[in-house]
């Protein structure tokens, strides 16, 4: 005959039961859809993320960028003063360092808000590449930019400078990214209409 299992194994057993169907269904409602996710999903969410770290770290570089040209000189204490001309303006290299910085957390801000969204698998594919493309051709923009007479506005010349090769770089990375990006929020914004 089989003995029956103490009082307090029972409550153990039964909470654990307990617990694992509460999660199972928070995770069906959607509360933790990250949970969710498919492998593949998965994959690229993470992706997403470390583009969005180095563009963010790019940024960071941007700041020490703005710190020597400010300087006229890179000067890293306790090591010797080496005097150089940094190429660019203080102001681009201010834009560089905040676009960058913005765009690395909106890159990680946009990919979390798709998690919560019911995004098919090729919608999520298609938001996650466009995230990425949106990142690097905003950071190609900056830093060309502040290469480029012109600013990078126009592939011609414009009242800030000349056109050359660093101009054309920047205005066609920088346009050609605008498209991907509103192309991500077409897909947020399809998705969230979905629940109004």
């Amino acid at each position: 005959m089989a003995r029956t299992p103490p009082k307090r194994w029972r409550r153990a057993v039964s909470e654990r039961q307990h617990h694992e169907r509460t999660a199972q269904n928070v995770t069906q409602n959607g509360v933790m859809q990250m949970t969710d996710l498919s492998t593949q999903s998965s994959v690229y969410f993470h992706r997403v993320v470390l583009h969005a770290i180095i563009v963010l770290s790019i940024g960071l570089i941007a700041g020490l960028m703005l710190t020597f040209s400010l300087l006229d000189a890179v000067n890293l204490w306790p090591l010797p003063v080496w005097e150089v001309c940094i190429p660019g303006s203080d102001r681009g290299w201010a834009t560089a360092h905040v676009g960058g910085i913005l765009n690395g957390i909106l890159l990680i801000a946009l990919i979390n808000l798709a998690t919560k969204l019911e995004l098919s698998e090729r919608d999520f594919w298609l938001g996650s590449w466009s995230l990425i493309i949106t990142g690097w051709a905003n950071t190609i923009f900056y830093w060309a930019g502040n290469l480029a007479p012109n600013r990078g506005l126009s592939v011609d010349d414009t009242i800030y400078g000349s056109a050359d090769i660093w101009g054309a770089i920047a205005f066609l990375s920088g346009g050609g990214g605008m498209f991907f990006t509103f192309f991500v929020m077409y897909l947020l914004g399809r998705a969230a209409m979905r629940k109004c």
